[in-house]
């Protein structure tokens, strides 16, 4: 393989030839994702409704290497559309919010994961939801998040301990 099909390894498959195994392949090889060219590839793949729910799995978790890319909005907002579509496949979407949880995230987000939460979604999808706020707790949106939680039956404890965990170390900060 050239350097530049290790940049990109989507370059040098043939989509409308390639078989589901063979894009899952090069979405692998995927190490960094910062070519706006190649994320909206990525994207577009994450999206499609058409291709197999495994391909769309392997472009969400490359998404998840996007931080600086300058689609990193279309992105986010992509994964709110895609968690908020009910008729939308369950393992998808848990790689979506899987993907937010590792990517700079906004109140919008922190907002879709609560909600999430609060809902009667799946529990993985609820726990792939706490991994975005946990991820994020360093933010005024996810504090609040995590104390409106702290009576949630499946998450109150946790979210108890994470925010014991962030009051610590701000209090630490404080009084440095």
């Amino acid at each position: 393989m050239s350097t530049e099909e290790l940049n990109n390894p989507l370059d040098a498959l043939d989509f409308d030839s390639a078989s589901s195994h063979e894009k899952q392949e090069a979405l692998r090889q995927i190490i960094e994702l910062h070519d706006p060219e190649l994320t909206r590839r990525v994207l577009s793949l994450g999206m499609c409704t058409e291709e197999e729910d495994l391909v769309r799995i392997e472009a969400w978790r490359a998404l998840g290497m996007a931080g600086a890319s300058p689609l990193l909005n279309t992105i986010r907002e992509a994964a709110g559309q895609l968690v908020r579509n009910v008729e939308e496949d369950e393992d998808v979407q848990i790689y979506a919010l899987m993907t937010l949880a590792l990517l700079p995230v906004t109140e919008a987000e922190i907002e879709l994961a609560r909600n999430v939460i609060e809902s009667d979604a799946y529990i993985l999808l609820q726990s792939a939801a706490f991994a975005v706020i946990k991820a994020n707790k360093q933010l005024p949106q996810a504090v609040h998040a995590l104390e409106s939680l702290q009576s949630h039956p499946e998450f109150g404890a946790a979210p108890k301990g994470n925010f014991n965990l962030y009051r610590d170390v701000r209090n630490n900060e404080i009084q440095r």
